[in-house]
């Protein structure tokens, strides 16, 4: 004890790193359910079975209570079925104790998902249990649902076992809802849910125990009268921030109370999110059932069951079953915010708007039976008592199910297998990396494809704007938590973003055993075909994508360069940023790739001359960024007056007399704006009427608009700042300019030519190809000659050719799978992985 007291005094990260290295202890289950809120559900059932399994008493038994109130309640509990602290040990949840079973425990029990902190280990058997059979949309199915689902998925594809009432539960939520077909690497046990067993064939003993055991929490009980239990579901946007109708809670008790009368009585179950709101309640005394009560149990003495939406209602199908009564008097707003995967007109029992409807229907017995039989048939086929036997013979003896089945999760329903592609998206931020990103995505044959995203926290990110950009077919996996590993491991990263991996202080061979983990963590033992690092410019996900990482064969691992990196390197470095030593310290990990996939053939030329030192036998490749030209059409038709932008801006690109160049992009040292505005400043001189719109923010603006105020172009250049949409103001203006030093193949300049908007761009390096011929004019990277192409583009107003977007976007896509290797089943031969200091 005196260890885990010390160690509670140590940061969190070192209590993990600390017991991740320790043996495991394969006798050993841990058990959670509703993150330590008691002995309950599907784990409950389990570790009963376990515990009077006599070819089963060498296991020993850790079981999560969140609090000390609940565990002294969980002690007495187990003193009742005579088990003690040398078979049952109880630890508090998220403490240094809890840490160390969940790294050293052989099994893994759990009805909801462990924390971030948590990566299953070599050796270690996860089963997840799952605490409902969903009726209301769930993941990826609720609009804007997939950020919100970022632990769930990590925990299911961290699963050995998933277990499922039936193929309803398996098809609708573990393979649609949260995206694990074609790629989870455990499976679904569909052998019913353990938890509903105490349900079926209940003994008088067994129930007079529970009715024992709900009084001495304080419920008011007589066994005369029949039962009825309300038990409602949350309501609110978000499962982190849940919403109870208090109101009509108490006036459906108040009024199934007083009409039911002397022949019932009435308990309230509590959804766990918010039991705590439901306790604060004045009027439910003697009637509220404690969360740390196991509502099966509760069910199995239940006469009747009156619910909304809750996914009680299937466990409420099981055995012989229970009628059901709908109370539903939101029912029009609840499903327009979350959806329902079974129409409400279809469910096993009647639909109430009113306390006195529901209260009526309770007394008349319900209605429905015959549909309740039906779902049962259909929707939990194997609840029959027997769930928690089938499910200890698969897991614990080996035996397969001989009732229900089950389902791999890496196989698709349709069978077919596609390549699997997981790709670091970069920082998010608004920029052309995640604009090239998105664009790719909305081109790619997502049903050919298997594609995952990762990607971390950063600064100015927007991933709730990526997600909702991104097609809901595309697997979203951001990370959750931080990396693990003691502070002396993670301090070994931080010198690789400083040192980079050729320095002899950076432990590379460390590094890569940490960042194993926390792929394992991150992803689970998923298998990919073809690994990513789109982003390209971080060290920690550098190291993270490259070679030696992930498990498995992966075919192929690429990186993608998105500019002159070379030059990149030496432009911000004369500015003192951090992105230098960064790309530098990537650099440095890129004979860890099979590929370096620069986005044009020139800028890919450009990039080896520069930076073949690093590659090692990496190939350098290209692959042209593609067009999501229906997206920037669609988002440029927003009027220009509802962009929020200053009335002098909207008034210079409809002014017709004078001729409009904007640029956007973040204004930094690389994409010289300030060219732009002393080129315009000479048109001015020369009697010019123009007008440049800058759209953007960065370390320069204020510099920018120093320049501005010094050259006295106040009314021909303006500074929008960010513009979230600024497909509009492309689209309005003549020409747009590029007056960059360095660029890979921009983004912008793409989307100006989807919207047929001419391109006056300076020389870059890779600058080749990038204007297709007739779209546009490259001059050279000065003052002078942007200044004259502005003049002469005002004076002449030549006519210029639009771009074939769709043949651009074919022989894009084909670049793309060329690159990366698909269809290639051969991975791409590489200098022997070196040992040591890389």
């Amino acid at each position: 004890m005196g260890v885990l007291r010390r160690a509670g005094r140590l940061p969190r990260s070192e209590w993990v790193a600390h017991w991740r290295a320790r043996p495991l202890e394969s006798d050993t289950v841990l058990y959670e359910a509703t993150f330590g809120a008691g002995l309950l559900d599907s784990p409950l059932a389990i570790f009963n079975h376990l515990v009077a399994a006599p070819d089963l008493a060498h296991l020993r038994h850790v079981w999560v209570v969140a609090d000390d109130g609940r565990r002294q309640q969980a002690r007495e509990h187990l003193s009742t079925l005579g088990l003690d602290d040398s078979r049952v040990r109880l630890v508090g949840y998220r403490t240094a104790a809890y840490f160390r079973h969940l790294a050293t425990a052989g099994y893994l029990v759990n009805n909801s998902t462990f924390p971030a902190e948590f990566g299953k280990r070599p050796g270690q058997i996860y089963i997840n249990t799952w605490h409902g059979t969903p009726l209301k949309a769930m993941g990826y199915d609720i609009p804007g649902g997939a950020l919100g689902a970022a632990n769930i998925i990590r925990n299911f594809l961290a699963a050995d076992h998933l277990l499922s009432s039936g193929p309803y539960m398996t098809d609708t939520m573990y393979r649609r809802a949260y995206r694990l077909a074609g790629i989870a690497p455990g499976s679904v046990l569909e052998v019913g849910m353990p938890r509903t067993d105490v349900q079926v064939d209940t003994t008088d003993p067994e129930r007079a125990a529970i009715r024992r055991r709900l009084r001495a929490y304080g419920v008011t009980l007589d066994p005369r009268r029949r039962l009825v239990l309300v038990a409602p579901t949350w309501r609110g946007e978000a499962f982190a921030d849940p919403r109870l109708d208090a109101e009509d809670l108490l006036e459906l008790v108040t009024c199934l109370q007083a009409e039911l009368g002397e022949e019932w009585q009435v308990l309230v179950k509590a959804h766990p999110v918010v039991q705590a709101q439901t306790q604060a309640l004045t009027g439910l005394e003697g009637m509220l059932v404690p969360a740390d009560v196991p509502v099966n149990e509760v069910l199995a003495i239940t006469d009747h069951l009156v619910t909304d939406y809750s996914s009680i209602l299937f466990d409420a199908l099981a055995g012989a079953g229970l009628p059901i009564t709908f109370h539903v008097p939101d029912r029009e707003l609840y499903e327009r915010t979350r959806p329902l995967y079974l129409p409400a007109e279809d469910l096993p029992g009647r639909v109430c708007t009113t306390a006195h409807q529901t209260a009526a229907d309770v007394l008349a017995g319900g209605e429905r039976a015959d549909v309740r039989h039906d779902w049962a048939a259909r929707y939990a086929p194997f609840d029959d008592g027997q769930a928690t036997q089938r499910v200890v013979d698969a897991i614990w003896r080996g035996t397969e199910p001989s009732v229900g089945r089950r389902v791999p999760l890496a196989e698709r329903a349709d069978g077919r297998r596609v390549p699997r592609i997981l790709i670091h998206a970069g920082s998010l931020q608004r920029n052309g990396v995640t604009s090239s990103l998105i664009a790719l995505l909305g081109q790619l044959d997502l049903d050919a494809l298997d594609i995952s995203l990762a990607w971390g926290p950063a600064r100015d990110a927007d991933p709730d704007a990526f997600a909702e950009a991104v097609d809901e077919r595309v697997r979203l996996l951001p990370r959750v938590g931080a990396p693990g590993g003691s502070q002396r491991v993670l301090g070994f990263r931080h010198l690789l973003e400083r040192l980079g991996a050729d320095h002899p202080a950076v432990p590379v061979g460390a590094l890569v055993r940490l960042l194993r983990d926390e792929w394992v963590r991150c992803f689970g033992s998923t298998q990919f075909d073809h690994v990513i690092d789109f982003g390209g410019y971080s060290p920690y996900w550098a190291l993270l994508m490259s070679r030696g990482v992930a498990p498995g064969d992966v075919r192929t691992h690429s990186m993608w360069l998105h500019n002159d990196l070379a030059a990149e390197v030496a432009s911000t470095a004369e500015h003192g940023s951090k992105r230098a030593r960064h790309l530098e310290q990537v650099f440095s990990l890129y004979r860890r790739y099979d590929r370096l996939v620069s986005v044009s053939q020139s800028l890919a030329r450009v990039n080896e001359q520069s930076l073949v030192r690093y590659a090692g036998g990496a190939q350098f490749r290209s692959a042209r960024n593609v067009i999501d030209a229906r997206r920037v059409r669609s988002l440029a038709r927003v009027p220009l007056d509802d962009l929020g932008l200053a009335a002098e801006v909207v008034a210079a690109l409809r002014d017709e007399a004078t001729v409009s160049f904007v640029t956007a992009g973040r204004l930094t040292p690389t994409k010289n704006h300030a060219r732009l505005v002393r080129a315009a400043a000479a048109a001015r001189a020369a009697g010019h009427e123009v007008a440049v719109v800058i759209m953007g923010s960065g370390p320069l603006e204020e510099e920018l608009r120093s320049l501005v105020g010094e050259l006295g172009l106040e009314r021909s250049v303006h500074l929008t700042g960010q513009v979230a949409n600024p497909f509009p103001v492309i689209a309005a203006a003549d020409y747009f300019a590029l007056t960059s030093e360095h660029e890979g193949l921009p983004m912008v300049i793409l989307e100006a030519l989807a919207l047929s908007t001419p391109v006056l761009t300076t020389a870059f390096s890779s600058v080749e190809g990038v204007v297709p011929p007739g779209c546009g004019i490259v001059v050279d990277r000065d003052d002078a000659a942007v200044g004259r192409a502005m003049m002469d583009l005002v004076s002449r107003r030549p006519e210029f050719s639009t771009l074939d977007v769709d043949a651009y976007n074919a022989t894009a896509l084909q670049e793309f799978a060329e690159a990366i290797g698909l269809g290639d089943t051969t991975r791409t031969p590489h200098e022997p992985r070196p040992t040591g200091h890389m």
